[in-house]
Parts: structure tokens; sequence; C-alpha cells
């Protein structure tokens, strides 16, 4: 039997942790479920905000792909496990993933689906002849369909534009190419483009819901570009004090990018947000004043931006920025933590999700850097959730 202390302030919100009882109760994979709010207000419910805080297991692959589907609840899927995390942060089971193969892989969720692209080849003993492959699963890590992908090579970055289509840039370390390629499940090869005759960039790809790709590099060459649906190219640009870490489009703003500036010496060069304009025209830009982060992951909801970035090498204590359309940054809060990660998702409160771990102890060398695992669910406040559930 499941037990569950809640320490609130309030004695309105008992109606709301009976709830969380019956939850528990079917839930056959945590031994102890522990739900403290330290700051509750009367207003607040328990699924607003939380800090899902699983310290039921270590971590070992530190990299989550986090997904959020209709009804609220999360997935969360790693190399060797498969969370599902109900709406309220209630861990409600561990999948333990072993594949037949000990492939590379990129793994992405899109349509309550997990897609697998995965391929038997590397840099040092390449192997231009070595299809790249597709795996389908569901959320039980049933798997729905396998096909070897119309393309051969080393994928940089993958992503989904439908069900059937994807986006992928792969690079053929024989040509020294990297390539741009739209492929469909069906219909192969659609488009391609040639991107770079001279090496391994650019590596980041970006596919908009108005179906435009866009790929950015963390280089100074070539390092942004736009193509059509059809691959067609629209613009390119250079920008040659910035790295680019991250981009979306926003319809009526343009594209925020996210990244670091090439002032100082690697890896303390300070981290920056920027809006372009629709041809790629830097419009604004906000730059940290003094960093020793990484290039900020970024999301954005209605009308706030979501900056996420951790110390270089161990990812020791995010620092997470909350910024408004036009760069005014509104709060900033300091997040403990170490390595385990994913990148920033939007939830129901049309605020913000992301995986980060929770140190075992940074200071001893036979632990670090082992993690559990945590997952954040803000509200519009955008403060540090005071919802914490242990299990």
């Amino acid at each position: 039997m499941k037990t569950l202390n809640i320490n609130f302030k309030s004695m309105s919100h008992y109606l709301l942790p009976i709830c969380l009882i019956f939850l528990l109760a079917s839930c056959t994979d945590i031994d102890e479920t522990i739900v403290t709010d330290e700051e509750i207000d009367e207003s607040i419910a328990i699924t607003d905000a939380w800090i899902c805080d699983m310290k039921s297991f270590q971590e070992d692959d530190w990299y989550y792909e986090l997904y959020m589907q209709d009804n609220g609840d999360y997935i969360a899927v790693s190399e060797s496990r498969l969370l599902k995390v109900s709406k309220d942060g209630i861990l409600n089971s561990i999948i333990m993933i072993d594949y037949m193969d000990n492939d590379r892989s990129v793994v992405k969720i899109f349509n309550d689906k997990i897609y697998r692209f995965h391929y038997d080849n590397d840099f040092q003993n390449f192997d231009p002849t070595a299809p790249i492959k597709l795996q389908v699963y569901d959320f039980d890590m049933g798997l729905l369909s396998e096909q070897d992908l119309a393309t051969t090579g080393l994928p940089y970055d993958i992503e989904i534009e439908n069900d059937e289509t994807f986006g992928l840039l792969v690079y053929d370390r024989d040509m020294n190419t990297m390539t741009l390629k739209k492929l469909g499940t069906s219909t192969g090869l659609i488009a391609e483009v040639v991107l770079s005759t001279n090496g391994t960039f650019p590596r980041s790809l970006h596919i908009f819901s108005n179906g435009d790709y866009l790929y950015t590099d963390s280089s100074t060459k070539n390092n942004m570009g736009l193509f059509d649906n059809d691959l067609n190219p629209k613009w390119a640009r250079e920008f040659d004090n910035l790295l680019i870490r991250d981009a979306i489009y926003v319809a009526g703003e343009g594209f925020f990018i996210s990244g670091s500036t090439t002032g100082g010496v690697f890896p303390d060069r300070p981290s920056f947000v920027a809006l372009l304009d629709i041809d790629g025209n830097l419009q604004n830009i906000y730059e940290y004043a003094d960093t020793e982060r990484w290039a900020p992951s970024m999301q954005i909801n209605q009308d706030r931006i979501c900056l996420t970035q951790t110390e270089p090498e161990t990812s020791l204590n995010m620092l997470m920025t909350i910024l408004d359309f036009d760069l005014n940054v509104e709060s900033t809060q300091e997040i403990e933590g170490s390595i385990v990660f994913s990148e920033i998702i939007l939830n129901e409160n049309d605020s913000f999700s992301f995986v980060y771990g929770a140190n075992i102890d940074p200071n001893d060398p036979n632990t670090f850097p082992d993690a559990n695992t945590r997952i954040f669910k803000f509200d519009g406040s955008y403060d540090i959730p005071t919802n914490i559930i242990v299990q």
C-alpha cells in the first residue's frame, strides 16, 4: 500500500490529496510518495505546479525526450527507460527499454508515438552503404512498425514534420558533405539539398508549424538558413559574432534565436537571446552580462520566453530566465541540480516543463555526476514550484 504524506498550510486542500491517494492505490511501481508544500496559497491546486522528484532510482543516461499528452500526462524517454508521470506529478510507471540492437539512435516523440531513428555506423569506421533505420513504438514500448529509410550516412539532427515525413541533417564522411533531406516513410526521398561540402555543419534542424525548414549551427560560418517546405531556399545568413543554439519562429514577431557570442574564451562566452525579422535580419538582442554557462535552450509560449542553461561540463546549477518579447528580463531562478536534462516543453498551464536532475553529491568524486531524475512543471508565475512530490 502506498503512503501519501501531505504538508499543507491550508486545510482546504484535503479533498485533492484524497483523490491522489486513489491514484496511488493503482500505482505498483513506487514504494512511497511524499508531497510537501511550504508556501501553498488557497487558490492554487496541487496540479498547477510541481516537482516530481524520482528518488526511486539513480539516473544513468542523463538525457530525456520529454512529451506531454493531450490529457496533460507526461512521457519521458531515455535510452534505457520510459517514465509515465501524471498531470499531478505522480510517477505511474517505469518501463525498462532493451533494444535488440546496440545501434546509435535519435529518439523523438510525436503524436503519441515514439520514433527511434537508429544506425549501425560511426565516424571512425564509416560505411557509406549502411541505411538509417526507423522503429515506431507506442507508449508501452510495443513495436508498431520498422523500416529502412531512403538514406545512408550519419544523422546529426532529425525533426518530425508529420507522422510520415521527416527532416534530417545527414553527414557523409567520405564525401565530406552535410545534406538536408526530406524523407517520407512511403514516398522515400522527397527533396534534398547539400548545405556544406567542407565539414560537419550545420548541425541543428528546426521545422516550424508553417512547414518551413531552418538550419542553425554553433559556428560562425553559414550558421543560419531558411527553406520552404519543398526545400527551396528563402535566405541564408552568417552571423560571425553569434553561435546559435536554438531557434523558434513566432508569427507576427519573427525568429527568436539563443546561443552564445564569440567574445571571451570558451566556455565562458556570454550567452544571448535575439530577435530576427522574417528575412533573418537582426532586430534586437539581449546578452547576459557575465555568464559561465552553456548557451541556453529556449521555449516560447504566448508572450514569454524561457531560457535554461547550466554550467559547462558538469551541467550543475541551472539558471532559468524569463523574458518578454521585447527581451526584457522579468525573472531569473537558480535551480540546484546536475546533468540529467531535457529540452523545454509547453505544459497545460501555458507555461514550461523540463527534466533536470537532483545532485546525489556533487562534492563526492565517487558519486558525481550521479543524479536522480526530476520533472519540473511551472505555472504562470514562473516561480520554482513548492509542491515537491518525492517518489
